[in-house]
């Protein structure tokens, strides 16, 4: 038998699976990574970072945060990053919450590392802000093409240069997080996010897609594209520089520094290689997102869920293993999120040809990956009733669950996917996905 430790919430989850049984186990950052201080000594030592500095000198600089929904190593990033800002005139330091709530535990700890590090650096004139999707003043850009309204935060509009710290790993629907999200939907209006997510719908809008991947067959996601236009629109002619990583539980595997653009396609093609896999789908699958943040509610955890779906054959049973501490979700997407998916298979599946409403695009691909499986099992803190209304079904101990599988059919084969908020499990035979969404 082998033992295996899975991330649940702050710990571990143990289980035991005969080796002849674990098909494949993936994780991220299974390939190798160079040392952080070589990381750092790298991107310090290059001309980017030279000419970031010079250029930033008596400009008034805004740097975009990930929030605490995020895993950002900011520990390792912030005082680099402060190290480099004496000769600017102005600092504003702003957490990109998109639709998410502004005030949490999490956001007011980035806010107090973010205040220790200033105090220690001797930084005039810096303020630190926090998006507010609802009661901020917001600016009109216009429309992109796909007719989103761009309403972007007004305390942006003095910034004359743009610095985004971005974590990059794929993202289900928009290709790749990315320091595009941060603009939007990071600080831009609900009504913005809603017309943007709705091309979530769209098969095409999936991970691994984005028109800044430098392979040209891989940059058609009408979502992803829709925010570049409108981040195009909201940042104008003003500087964008990013400081770009990818991390696996805190810890950084790889970084980069640079204007936006071209960072970020070198972090796709990092994270193809590092956290992008080819599975054979399997009858059983075991799915861990990675634990805290990235099982902190179940609207969150999904994300798991559908980057690893490849990895199971129709028919097949999944095992989710996601803590959940805060229930099913924030309070703002629980209508159309867990009350929506808590309706008839098929009313979920038919009402998304209404009108399309803000996180309605979660219960809509949550209802095809049930309607595939023969069983979709949570191991979580949320209550067994709320599971069972939503379609799920509530385990209370998950060996159980692998002992049944093995008792059932002694050969199977069960497919493990760790961390999997970070990882995109691919079909042998090409970038074909099961189940994605709306042929348009």
């Amino acid at each position: 038998m082998s033992d295996i430790q899975l991330h649940y919430g702050p710990g571990f989850v143990p289980l035991c699976i005969p080796e002849e049984n674990a098909a494949t186990f993936f994780r991220p950052g299974q390939s190798n990574s160079v040392p952080e201080t070589v990381v750092w000594e790298t991107i310090l030592g290059r001309e980017p970072y030279f000419r970031f500095c010079r250029e930033v000198k008596d400009r008034h600089l805004c740097i975009l945060l990930e929030d605490g929904t995020r895993d950002l190593p900011l520990e390792s990033v912030l005082p680099h990053i402060c190290s480099s800002l004496f000769g600017c005139r102005q600092v504003r330091f702003l957490l990109c919450t998109g639709t998410h709530n502004a005030d949490t535990k999490e956001n007011r700890y980035i806010i107090a590392q973010l205040q220790g590090l200033i105090s220690q650096s001797c930084l005039r004139h810096v303020d630190i802000l926090v998006h507010d999707c609802t009661s901020a003043k917001f600016l009109d850009a216009g429309y992109t093409p796909e007719r989103t309204p761009i309403l972007y935060n007004s305390v942006i509009r003095d910034a004359e240069m743009f610095l985004v710290l971005s974590d990059v790993k794929p993202h289900y629907f928009a290709g790749y997080s990315n320091p595009v999200k941060n603009f939007v939907p990071g600080l831009c209006a609900y009504s913005t996010t809603e017309k943007n997510h709705s091309l979530a719908l769209d098969e095409r809008s999936t991970y691994g897609i984005h028109p800044w991947h430098p392979d040209s067959a891989r940059r058609d996601n009408p979502l992803a594209c829709d925010q570049v236009e409108a981040m195009g629109r909201i940042v104008g002619s003003r500087p964008v520089w990013a400081l770009v990583m990818i991390s696996t539980a805190g810890q950084m595997q790889w970084a980069d520094f640079g204007p936006v653009q071209e960072v970020t396609g070198r972090a796709f093609v990092q994270t193809d290689l590092r956290n992008s896999f080819t599975v054979t789908p399997q009858p059983y699958l075991i799915v861990s997102p990675g634990g805290l943040p990235n099982d902190v509610d179940l609207y969150i955890a999904q994300r798991a869920l559908e980057l690893t779906k490849n990895a199971v054959t129709d028919g097949g049973q999944v095992l989710f293993l996601s803590a959940c501490p805060r229930g099913v979700g924030e309070a703002h997407t629980r209508a159309e999120f867990y009350d929506r998916l808590t309706k008839p298979l098929d009313v979920i599946l038919s009402d998304i040809d209404r009108a399309y409403k803000l996180f309605s695009h979660k219960p809509y691909k949550f209802a095809q990956m049930i309607q595939r499986l023969a069983k979709l099992w949570v191991y979580s803190d949320i209550p067994d009733e709320q599971l069972s209304a939503a379609h799920l079904n509530p385990v209370s101990n998950p060996q159980t669950i692998i002992d049944h599988w093995l008792q059932e059919d002694p050969a199977a084969q069960i497919n493990i996917v760790d961390g999997a908020n970070k990882v995109a499990l691919y079909l042998p035979h090409g970038n074909r996905r099961i189940g994605q969404g709306k042929s348009t």
